[in-house]
This record gives C-alpha cells, sequence and structure tokens, in this order.
C-alpha cells in the first residue's frame, strides 16, 4: 500500500517547503505490471521464448506505484521524487556509470574496434575477438509512464533535471548519444527506430518481419569469463532469409531503451568458435556482416557478434 505524508523542509530564510514522501513497499515480486508486458510477448509472439534479460527487465512497480508515479511526472514533480523512482522502478540513474559507444548503430570508422571484425575471417579457421560487453542494464518502464516521459535531445537537459542527474556527468553523455543515435538520420536501406517499451519493439519487429509465425528469435548470453579473449572460428553457415534480419540493442539510459534496425544486404551466420586456450571452451554464436557504406573506404563488409542482451529478429521463410 502506497501513504503519502507531509514532509517539512526548511529552506533559506525561514522558507518551509512541503513536498510529499512516498511510503513505498519493500517486499517486491513479479507483479501485474510485470505480467502485463510479458503477456503482451506471449500474446503476440506465442510461440518464441522470452530471452532471460527480457523477463529480467520488467518493471518492479506495482499498478498502485504507477498511478502515484503517473501523477507525479504529469503535475511535472519528479524531480522532487527522483531518487524514490529510481530505486522503486529499478532504474539506471548512477551518474558515474561507464562511457559508451554505439557502434552498432553505423560502419565503423576508421580502426575497427573490438566488437568487429573483417569478413575475411568469416571462415573455418579464421580467429576473432570474443567482444567484452559492459551491461549496466536495468528495467524498462510501464508503457504509459515512458510515453509520458519527453525523449529528445531537445529536452534533454529538463530530462536530466528531473532524474537529478548532473549533465557533466557520464550518464548525461551516455543519455545524449544514445538520443542522438535515436535522432539521426537513418542511412539509405536501413530502417531504425527507438523504443522505450517492451511491447513497442514487438510492434516493431512484427510490422517488419510479418505474422508471429514468420518470426525466430536468436539470442546468446555472453561470453562471462572468456569476454576478451581470442577465438578459433569451427564451424560457420551462412542462413539465408528473404528479408534482412532486424537487431535491436540496449542503449545506455535510465529507464530500458531499444535501438532496433535492419540494413539491406546484412547477411547472418551462424557459428561454433572454440576459445584459443589450453582446454578453450566452445560457444555457439551468431555473425552479422553488413555491407561498408563507406564510398571512400575499400574495406569489405565489416562483421560483428551478436551476443549479450542484444536480439537478433529472423525470419523462417528461408533457412540454411
Amino acid at each position: 500500500m502506497i501513504s503519502t505524508t507531509p514532509t517539512l523542509f526548511l529552506g533559506l530564510f525561514g522558507v518551509v517547503i512541503l513536498m510529499e514522501a512516498i511510503a513505498l513497499p519493500t517486499v517486491r515480486g513479479r507483479n501485474e505490471v510485470a505480467e502485463m508486458q510479458l503477456n503482451f510477448w506471449k500474446e503476440k509472439l506465442p510461440t518464441v521464448q522470452i530471452p532471460e534479460t527480457v523477463a529480467a527487465s520488467t518493471s518492479p512497480l506495482t499498478q498502485e506505484e504507477v498511478n502515484t508515479f503517473a501523477k507525479i511526472i504529469k503535475d511535472g514533480n519528479l524531480r522532487f521524487h527522483a531518487i524514490q523512482f529510481c530505486n522503486s522502478a529499478n532504474l539506471l540513474c548512477d551518474e558515474s556509470v561507464n562511457l559508451m559507444d554505439h557502434p552498432i548503430t553505423e560502419c565503423p570508422g576508421g580502426e575497427i574496434s573490438n566488437i568487429f571484425f573483417s569478413a575475411e575471417e568469416l571462415r573455418e579457421g579464421g580467429k576473432i575477438s570474443l567482444p567484452d560487453l559492459y551491461s549496466p542494464w536495468k528495467a524498462f518502464l510501464p508503457r504509459n509512464l515512458s510515453q509520458m516521459m519527453r525523449f529528445s535531445t531537445g529536452a534533454l537537459s529538463d530530462v536530466l533535471s528531473s532524474f537529478g542527474i548532473s549533465e557533466r556527468s557520464n550518464m548525461a553523455m551516455n543519455m545524449n548519444m544514445t538520443l542522438s543515435a535515436c535522432e539521426s538520420k537513418p542511412q539509405q536501406g536501413k530502417i531504425k527506430l527507438c523504443s522505450t517499451s517492451i511491447q513497442g519493439m514487438i510492434e516493431f519487429v512484427l510490422s517488419n518481419l510479418g505474422s508471429s509465425d514468420n518470426v525466430e528469435l536468436v539470442f546468446h548470453p555472453a561470453f562471462k569469463a572468456d569476454s576478451g579473449k581470442k577465438a578459433r572460428i569451427s564451424k560457420v553457415v551462412e542462413r539465408l532469409s528473404n528479408r534482412p534480419p532486424l537487431a535491436c540493442h540496449r542503449f545506455v539510459y535510465p529507464y530500458g531503451v531499444f535501438y532496433c534496425h535492419s540494413i539491406n544486404g546484412t547477411s547472418t551466420f551462424t557459428m561454433e568458435v572454440e576459445v584459443l586456450e589450453n582446454n578453450g571452451n566452445s560457444y555457439n554464436a551468431t555473425a552479422l556482416c553488413h555491407p561498408n557504406t563507406n564510398r571512400q573506404s575499400k574495406e569489405s563488409p565489416y562483421c560483428h557478434l551478436f551476443v549479450g542482451d542484444s536480439l537478433l529478429w529472423l525470419t523462417k521463410e528461408k533457412h540454411y
């Protein structure tokens, strides 16, 4: 049960400021809000398994809390309850979060980072690095709350103030990068959408790939202790489809954001890789190779492994 009690704060020059302190429950389990998010997935994608990373990112808020915070947001008072909101909704409000780049959004320029590798290595015996992924992700907001939040670079200063985040912090820079990537104009042959809800991501997938019977999801856990190590490709097979795959990546923001995009000419490969150490572990993996759209570059298509919290959506129309 949520209760509100008046709390007195002594301001400058003896001015008394009245604010509401919200008493929120401390014992939490999966609730009706989280079930609503998961049930939407089950209804729209009945044959597609829900990844644990998605199930773990559902909202811990109760419906009563959602209603309370909705009123706070509507009244423009979120900045007075930012700490409670971040804690109760399991949001990412840490100013010192690591700085992130978003290398998946566009073709990398110059020197390719360790998440990418040359298409020439995509062969049996090819050697690649297993990406070391940083995953600070927290929860998605219920859809009605996320739709109430302003989500644009023009509103960033106000959003930072609402969450109590310094404009000079790593988190602020991450949020600016996320919003800039979401607002950037897609390259030719590319479609994209930034979704601030699990439901919005599902709707975008179905609108581009067709009915749920025709959709398949591929996801792989991170390489854990082997992240950053060199590995040898022991098997690789191209997977054919008459539609480009659609990839959804988590981007850094206080609440969950999926950056979903599809690039014409992208090829999908299933692989087995072996870590290059004595008794090295073996992993199943998926790689995507994108055409190099930099006209000044003579480089071959660039590829990257698809692991961690990213979701890869494929059609079932053709298989390898």
